[in-house]
């Protein structure tokens, strides 16, 4: 039986340079946590590791949450936008 949460890390020269997991629950895998070093960006380590957690089980539909910068390469991997999220955030008063 495979884990229900699985992590996966890219190195370019041996160096950390992506990083993304997969939440598999209820039949779907959730794609979570992808993240690429500024000095590894545009050189396909994060499409990488999304595409590791995306398969990680090739029978189950996959599932993310895209940030505005992620979001096209997640369409050229054939993922469909459903819904689009705003979030908002009211910084700490100082005192």
């Amino acid at each position: 039986m495979q884990p229900a949460t699985r992590v996966w890390l890219a190195r370019s020269d041996g160096e950390p340079a992506a990083v993304a997991a997969a939440h598999q629950h209820a039949g779907v895998t959730l794609v979570e946590f992808v993240a690429t070093l500024p000095a590894a960006r545009g050189r396909g380590a994060g499409a990488a590791v999304t595409w590791a957690a995306t398969l990680c089980d090739p029978a189950r539909p996959a599932v993310l949450i895209a940030s505005d910068d992620g979001r096209p390469v997640y369409e050229r991997m054939g993922y469909i936008a459903v819904e689009r999220w705003t979030v908002w955030l009211r910084p700490e008063r100082a005192s």
